[in-house]
């Protein structure tokens, strides 16, 4: 934030005991062409879940419906001829993208009483151009491939909305960014084209189970010479298609650089655990080492019917078992902390990257990975 020549705005973050956060700006009046524009910028309410816990350990991300209205009518009695929220908060539509959306950026839409001309959202990665509450909502999906825009009439009238694709292959690239790009894609071409495996067919992360995932909790478990392992869905961020894969397919697919520990837990708080994989809506996570049956008509806390271990066994309560979680894990991202209930917590010292890399390498060529379903639901 302090090397950035633009405000990074928070409005909504906070400190533990409720003071603003100083060092992150609320909101700015910006004066184009003549008008006064008024930003609010927010974020998403599960930050501490989805980004590195200790990162934001002393800061609350608060509901920003109520703390809109209060910069929204703190910027029009400061002169704002219009106000427009900047959001890392998002939702999803149907087909169209402009109708049957829900999400936190929908219910903050619907909640907001007073004016704001225009929300742009991000953090779900998709294609939101839509109305809630009379408010335009864009989001240009990701990775630069579209671009929002809304026109607000300066009198009467509807704001129209719109959400442009971007063909890259139409634009002439801004020569000191094409500069500066060329300058980094050679600096690390060699390590980034370096072959690792022939991979037999694509892997891609499709649905909540996949088995690109699984290959992923694996390799994990492999480097930590473990019983079970857990992997996040959210830390798999690009499929593996078939051919020759290189670092910087591999790289791709876990970029944040995270590291390995092994924990020693006793069965009951492993069931515990497994009991929160299978207790969303969603499964969020692939493992390796077990096989789960469970209810999802359950109550949440009692879903598992069985959990088999590698060797055929079933898991026992009064046993002790080696689990391996990533750092974002270990720390509680996606609500998976494990750190208090283990016997010990071993750092491994290896980068998610090199157990995927190391293990990919020692299978056979070409790699294969046939699908099995290790979280599975039955029927009560």
């Amino acid at each position: 934030m302090r090397q950035a020549r633009y405000p990074v705005l928070g409005a909504n973050v906070q400190y533990a005991d409720g003071r603003d956060v100083e060092w992150i700006p609320d909101d700015t009046l910006l004066t184009v062409g003549g008008l006064k524009v008024g930003v609010i910028g927010v974020s998403t309410v599960e930050t501490p879940r989805t980004t590195m816990a200790v990162n934001v350990a002393d800061l609350r991300f608060v509901d920003p419906a109520p703390i809109v209205d209060a910069h929204a009518r703190a910027l029009r009695a400061r002169g704002a001829d219009a106000v427009i929220v900047t959001a890392h908060a998002g939702a999803f539509c149907d087909r169209s993208a402009a109708s049957d959306c829900s999400g936190e950026i929908v219910d903050l839409a619907r909640r907001v009483t007073e004016r704001v001309d225009a929300i742009v959202s991000g953090h779900t990665h998709s294609l939101v151009n839509t109305r809630v509450n009379g408010i335009p909502i864009v989001q240009a999906r990701s990775h630069g491939r579209a671009v929002g825009v809304i026109d607000i009439p300066l009198g009467e009238g509807e704001p129209s909305i719109a959400v442009r694709d971007v063909l890259a292959d139409a634009i002439a690239p801004d020569p000191a960014v094409d500069l500066q790009v060329k300058r980094v894609v050679a600096a690390v071409a060699a390590e980034m084209s370096r072959p690792i495996v022939q991979v037999a067919e694509p892997l891609r992360k499709s649905g909540s189970q996949y088995a690109l995932g699984n290959l992923v909790a694996d390799a994990q478990r492999a480097a930590g010479k473990a019983d079970v392992a857990v992997m996040n869905n959210g830390g798999i961020r690009a499929d593996l298609q078939a051919g020759q894969a290189t670092y910087g397919s591999i790289f791709e697919i876990q970029p944040f650089g995270n590291t390995l520990y092994r924990l020693t837990v006793r069965g009951r708080d492993l069931r515990a655990y497994l009991e929160r994989l299978v207790g969303g809506e969603h499964l969020n996570a692939h493992v390796s080492g077990v096989r789960v049956v469970y209810v999802p008509t359950r109550p949440v806390g009692a879903r598992i019917s069985t959990i088999t271990m590698a060797d055929g066994r079933a898991l026992r309560d009064d046993a002790t078992y080696t689990l391996v979680l990533s750092n974002f894990l270990l720390g509680g991202g996606d609500g998976l902390g494990l750190a208090a209930e283990a016997i010990k917590t071993e750092p491994l010292s290896i980068p998610d990257i090199d157990a995927l890399v190391n293990y990919v390498r020692a299978q056979r060529q070409p790699l294969r990975v046939p699908f099995d379903a290790r979280l599975t639901a039955a029927l009560p």
